[in-house]
């Protein structure tokens, strides 16, 4: 019983344009300057708090490499461009030319680093470029034999994997053989699928999601959103209906509502929510938080109790929104933000709007 208000003032508001439309063909002259059909009170485009376009992504509060600087993963700071790092789990092909039994050799490098190697035996091979290796062997075997000739060779890589997650086309891991840019990453997995809700994409690095829109990337060309690829990323890309809008603050039951094919409206997920706590919610400031990409986003506010009044119409809601219905009218967004996020950390399956909220309030 104590949520049969709630179902009452949304059955007014389902009523409520039926009726209207019936006094129009009565001949009824509708207020429409006072009638406001989305119910928003205000809303503010916003981007996380990074540096200017020009510094490009951040994760963990540092810049990103892009193209064209060293960084990180199979190629390591201050090589050139596009050279590769052996690590655990290489195989590499060896050639000593003119010596007997010593051809078209193949060694996988061990956990430590290591590889078994005729006469010079173990060898450390892990973050070394096959030329350096190369250079090493000459020297180690020019104990034993005169101007050996070496050549060293990537037969199998297996240390530096990615790892695409939701719509792509070849879901799975996928192991990089060169220092490798997003953009070259994406092909590994032979793009996505036409299903992908871009917004939602996300490059997570240990465990954080790092600010890299791969909408900018992907439809206007931003290649300063191109950053190199490290071992272990993960790569997500979600679909539209996968997604899920997060009620938070004075309701029955904080919670993450699946977006559905067919979308959801803000009364309706309130409603599925349990409904606002009676006598304990401001519905004339409830908040919700947009994300258009990792960084960049809206903050809207509405007017949720003239939207059960019929005055105003209910809100489309879109994938990743973050619905809070506070307990008292708030004074500002950061203060707004200061209550979404600690709640928002409790609900599992956070990838959309958490990197956006967390950059505004840091």
């Amino acid at each position: 019983m104590s949520r049969y208000p709630f179902a009452m003032a949304m059955a007014r508001r389902l009523v409520a344009p039926f009726a209207l439309a019936l006094l129009a063909g009565c001949g009824t002259t509708l207020d429409r300057e006072h009638l406001n059909y989305d119910g928003i009170v205000s809303r503010m485009a916003v981007e996380g708090n990074t540096p200017s376009t020009s510094d490009g992504p951040r994760c963990f509060g540092q810049s990103m490499d892009t193209g064209g600087k060293a960084s990180a993963g199979p190629r390591a700071k201050g090589s050139a461009a596009r050279s590769y790092r052996v690590g655990p789990g290489d195989e590499l092909r060896f050639n000593i030319f003119g010596e007997e039994g010593m051809r078209d050799l193949t060694a996988r490098v061990d956990a430590e680093g290591f590889v078994q190697l005729p006469i010079v035996e173990t060898v450390r091979v892990s973050g070394r470029t096959t030329r350096q290796i190369q250079a090493d062997l000459k020297e180690l075997y020019a104990v034993q034999f005169q101007e050996p000739w070496v050549t060293v060779e990537l037969a199998h890589a297996e240390s530096h994997p990615i790892y695409f997650l939701g719509e792509f086309r070849q879901p799975g891991v996928k192991h990089m053989e060169f220092a490798t840019e997003l953009i070259e990453a994406l092909a590994l997995a032979e793009g996505l699928e036409e299903d992908a809700y871009l917004p939602g994409a996300r490059l997570i690095r240990r465990d954080h999601v790092c600010t890299v829109d791969l909408a900018a990337l992907l439809r206007n060309g931003d290649f300063s959103q191109n950053v190199w690829m490290q071992s272990g990323d993960i790569l997500f890309a979600p679909r539209k209906e996968d997604m899920r809008v997060y009620v938070l603050g004075a309701v029955g039951t904080p919670q993450a509502v699946p977006f559905g094919a067919d979308g959801r409206t803000l009364l309706e997920t309130l409603s599925m929510a349990g409904g606002p706590d009676e006598g304990a919610s401001a519905l004339g400031d409830v908040r919700i938080v947009r994300s258009h990409s990792a960084t960049r986003g809206e903050l809207i506010v509405v007017d949720v109790s003239a939207m059960l009044t019929g005055d105003k119409l209910d809100f489309p809601l879109q994938p990743g929104d973050v619905v809070y219905v506070p307990r008292n009218a708030l004074g500002s967004w950061n203060q707004a933000i200061d209550q979404i996020l600690p709640s928002l950390q409790l609900i599992s399956g956070i990838l959309t709007p958490f990197a956006l909220l967390d950059s505004l309030q840091n």
